[in-house]
C-alpha cells in the first residue's frame, strides 16, 4: 500500500516537475499563436509569429519550455524559428537562449536586457543551477547574451506577411523592456511590463516610471494583449497594470512617515487582479525606492 501511495504521488508530480501542463496553443490571428507555459515549472508565456519564411519566437523561457516549444512549433508551422526575442533578461524569459542559437536561430532584445545579464549574471544563473535540473542539465555557467541587440526605440522585421515592431519604451519592469507590436493586428506582447494576475516582480523596476511607460503601450491601441504571465485579454491588462502600479505607489508614499513595517495598504477594487495576499516584498521595494530617490532596481538588491 505504501508503494503504491510513492506511485501515486510521482505520477502527480511528474507534470509539475517537467512543466507537462503547460496549455496548448491558441491561435490568436492566422499565423499567431499564444503558447502559455506552465506556472507550476516556473514558465513564462511565449508566442510565435509567422513570417512569410520563417518564424519569430517571443520569450523562449528556461531551457525546459525551450525544449518543450521546440516540440510544438513545427506542429504549428514548417517553417523555422529565425528569430528569438527576449522581452528582458529574467531568467524565465531568457535562460532558453543557447538552445535556439545552437538550432540556429538568432537572439535578440533591447539593449537594456544585456546590460542588465551583465549586472547581474552569472550570479543569477548560478543560483537557478542550484534549484532547476533544467538549467543544470545545460552544463553552462553562464546565460547566453542576445546575440543581437537593438538601440534606441524600435527594430523592425517586415515582409509580405507583415511588420513586426519590436519596441523600446523605457525602464518599468527592467532596464530592457521589450515589446512586439503588429501594428496590422493591433496585438501587443508585453513580456512582465504587463501581466494578467497577482505576478509582479519589481526588483529590477523603475516604479515609478513604469506606469509612464505603460500608458506609451496602451497608446499604440492594442486590440488583443499577450501578457507574460496569465491569460490573454485586451488593453485593460495594460490599462490596469498601471493603475495598480500608481495606486500602490501613492498609498506607500502617503505613509512614508511610518516604519517600513508598520505600512499596510488597502488599495481600490479595481485593482484586485493584481493584490498578492501579501504585499509586504511591493511595499517593501516601493518604500526603498521612494526613500532613496531612485529607481529600485537601481538599489543594491537580491533577487529572490
Amino acid at each position: 500500500m505504501r508503494r503504491l501511495l510513492v506511485v501515486l504521488l510521482a505520477g502527480l508530480l511528474m507534470p509539475w516537475v517537467m512543466g507537462a501542463q503547460s496549455a496548448a496553443p491558441k491561435l490568436v490571428a492566422p499565423g499567431v499563436w499564444f503558447l502559455e507555459g506552465d506556472a507550476h515549472a516556473g514558465y513564462c508565456n511565449s508566442i510565435v509569429i509567422e513570417m512569410e519564411r520563417y518564424l519569430v519566437l517571443v520569450d523562449p523561457s528556461y531551457p525546459g519550455r525551450t525544449k518543450e516549444l521546440m516540440a510544438e512549433i513545427p506542429a504549428l508551422s514548417k517553417k523555422p524559428v529565425k528569430w528569438v526575442f527576449d522581452t528582458h533578461a529574467h531568467g524565465d524569459h531568457s535562460y532558453g537562449n543557447a538552445l535556439w542559437t545552437q538550432a540556429g536561430a538568432t537572439t535578440l532584445a533591447a539593449a537594456g536586457v544585456r546590460k542588465e545579464m551583465d549586472l547581474y549574471e552569472p550570479t543569477r544563473w548560478q543560483s537557478a543551477i542550484s534549484k532547476r535540473e533544467d538549467v543544470r542539465a545545460t552544463d553552462a555557467r553562464d546565460v547566453e547574451r542576445p546575440k543581437v541587440v537593438f538601440r534606441g526605440s524600435k527594430f523592425v522585421l517586415r515582409d509580405k506577411t507583415r511588420e513586426v515592431d519590436f519596441l523600446y519604451l523605457g525602464w518599468g519592469h527592467t532596464r530592457g523592456d521589450g515589446y512586439v507590436w503588429l501594428p496590422k493586428e493591433k496585438i501587443l506582447c508585453t513580456g512582465d511590463a504587463a501581466v494578467n494576475g497577482p505576478r509582479n516582480k519589481m526588483w529590477d523596476a523603475d516604479v515609478a516610471n513604469w506606469p509612464r511607460v505603460l500608458d506609451k503601450a496602451a497608446a499604440l491601441g492594442p486590440n488583443v494583449v499577450l501578457p507574460g504571465h496569465g491569460d490573454m485579454g485586451g488593453v485593460e491588462i495594460v490599462t490596469g497594470q498601471a493603475q495598480f502600479l500608481r495606486d500602490l505607489y501613492a498609498a506607500v508614499k502617503a505613509q512614508m512617515d511610518l516604519p517600513v513595517s508598520d505600512v499596510k495598504v488597502s488599495l481600490p477594487e479595481r485593482d484586485a487582479n493584481w493584490v498578492r495576499p501579501d504585499m509586504s516584498q511591493h511595499i517593501g521595494i516601493m518604500y526603498a525606492e521612494i526613500k532613496a530617490g531612485k529607481p529600485a532596481g537601481a538599489l543594491p538588491h537580491t533577487w529572490q
